[in-house]
């Protein structure tokens, strides 16, 4: 059972699931009360000067302080690694913890549109898929399961960011209708793992070094986009290793906004027995 679990748990995208679930951090909301990241994107003599002569390190720095206060936001972006392509959009509450998630990539047996959707609300975790006859989604328990305690995965590369030794003021882009300075710099996953500076904690660096890795990377380039009330407002990350290229963007809205996440419809949901003895049922014991 245990071999199947882990099958049925593999083919319906845990991976995607524990990535976009709320890892750690603050539990405010956007400074003033309403959700950040809606200024403007018209270009200002001001504000763009201050922007472009913002101090990297500094301007990171707190830039990732002030996001690990969040407590909700919406991310939307693109993915490329192992020589496929995704798209990803999800909406992210770190406490109570609860996301909601789609990945699309390449069709598979197991996402013949491409599509794979994941809901986790408090230990429940409802995976979209019709493998259960008559039902949209089942749900897997994750009671007593060890997550990823750490800071958001946004809080981790702008800390990562702030610890490279190139890291340098790009210029200033618009960037989901406001205006950013991009830092941009490229980080060794050895000298970050050997980092003792006060720009990333040692837990957040060994778990994104520990990322790093799994990507099959040496290094990688990191760039950050700060808006001017010091709000992260696009990150990318990319670099070629073992596993062939790989590139992740994603912009980010909605700070501090109610979410409204919840489960689906409890007629639409098989258990987590029923999704077992579905597997069981497959070749292979596989989905």
């Amino acid at each position: 059972m245990k071999a199947i679990r882990k099958s049925v748990v593999a083919a319906t995208g845990m991976a995607l699931a524990l990535s976009l679930a709320a890892c750690g951090g603050g539990s405010g909301g956007a400074d003033g009360g309403k959700p950040a990241g809606s200024g403007g994107g018209k270009s200002d003599n001001g504000a763009d000067k201050a922007l472009k002569a913002a101090d990297p390190a500094a301007t990171l720095k707190a830039a990732a302080a002030k996001g690990a206060k969040q407590n909700t936001y919406r991310m939307k972006g693109t993915r490329r690694n192992e020589g496929s392509d995704y798209t990803t959009q999800s909406a992210v509450q770190v406490k109570p913890d609860a996301s909601d998630g789609k990945d699309v990539g390449p069709k598979t047996a197991d996402t013949p549109d491409g599509v794979s959707h994941v809901i986790k609300v408090d230990d429940k975790m409802y995976i979209n898929s019709a493998r259960v006859p008559g039902k949209k989604w089942w749900t897997l328990d994750l009671k007593g399961a060890k997550g990823r305690d750490a800071s958001e995965p946004f809080v981790l590369m702008t800390s990562a960011l702030a610890t490279a030794k190139d890291v340098r003021n790009a210029g200033v882009e618009t960037v989901g209708g406001r205006r950013a300075a991009r830092f941009e710099g490229t980080v060794v996953r050895s000298e970050l793992a050997a980092y003792k500076g006060d720009a990333m904690n040692e837990k957040d660096r060994d778990l994104y070094a520990k990322d790093v890795k799994e990507e099959g990377l040496d290094k990688i380039t990191i760039s950050v986009w700060v808006d001017k009330d010091g709000v992260i407002a696009k990150t990318e990350e990319s670099g070629k290793g073992s596993k062939g290229e790989y590139r992740r963007t994603d912009e980010y809205s909605d700070f501090g906004a109610d979410l409204k996440i919840q489960p689906p419809p409890a007629a639409d949901t098989a258990s987590e027995k029923e999704a077992m003895e579905a597997a069981m049922k497959q070749p292979d014991n596989k989905l």
